[in-house]
């Protein structure tokens, strides 16, 4: 069994992840300053919600980052195949994800799934946005807490990590010792249902343990 003071001093490396979520489920931060009517951006690369949109009018969006500050105006043209003018008013309505090749899908509701364009200089922004904070913590990760990210019951964008450790409760942890710190804050798994057009939201409590000194996160669950 390893000691507290040997699992103190384990390691810590860089890592990348995808997502290892089922097809169709996100996580998601919510951030409070958001209008009511604001539409989740999806990810399937990272399996988390990276900005917002806001209907105008039909094919035209304010679009939100993932704190939920405003970043621009976004005139969506619709590909082929045409549409009719049905799917045109249920433009407003729906939501994007952008999918592992980098195109982006548009969830229209109860009809099927239309193809239309965010620019990829807005899907750029929204990405790049989420790294602000980053580069002063960059988080690293004990190979046991790297290879639950692999496991779809586990996985937790690292991204959505690193936001709660920024914004979470932060608590020392007695039970790890000195350095080690627990950070919880609440998110949301979410779920598009493809009959609506719309996600299913549920809550969950998210906790990481943190060693300070270089910023490596020991433990993560949600429940």
């Amino acid at each position: 069994m390893i000691s507290a003071t040997a699992e103190r001093q384990e390691p810590g490396r860089y890592y990348t992840f995808e997502s290892r979520l089922p097809q169709g489920e996100f996580f998601e931060l919510r951030p409070n300053n958001l209008p009511r009517n604001a539409k989740p951006i999806t990810d399937e690369t990272s399996g988390m919600c990276i900005g917002y949109t806001v209907a105008q009018a039909p094919g035209l969006w304010k679009i939100y980052d993932v704190q939920g500050c405003f970043v621009r105006l976004e005139e969506a043209p619709l590909e082929s195949p045409l549409i009719d003018p049905i799917d045109i008013a249920l433009v407003a309505f729906g939501v994007f994800r952008i999918l592992r090749t980098g195109r982006v899908l548009f969830e229209s509701g109860t009809r099927a799934a239309i193809s239309a364009k965010i620019s990829q200089g807005t899907v750029s922004l929204l990405r790049g946005r989420l790294k602000v904070g980053l580069h002063a913590r960059n988080l690293k990760m004990t190979e046991t807490a790297a290879k639950h990210m692999y496991e779809p019951g586990r996985y937790v964008p690292l991204q959505i990590q690193e936001r709660a450790i920024r914004y979470g409760t932060r608590m020392a942890d007695p039970r790890k010792g000195k350095g080690m710190f627990r950070y919880e804050t609440e998110m949301f798994k979410l779920r598009l249902d493809k009959t609506t057009g719309e996600y299913i939201y549920k809550k969950y409590k998210l906790e990481i343990i943190v060693r300070e000194s270089d910023w490596t996160i020991f433990h993560f669950m949600y429940f």
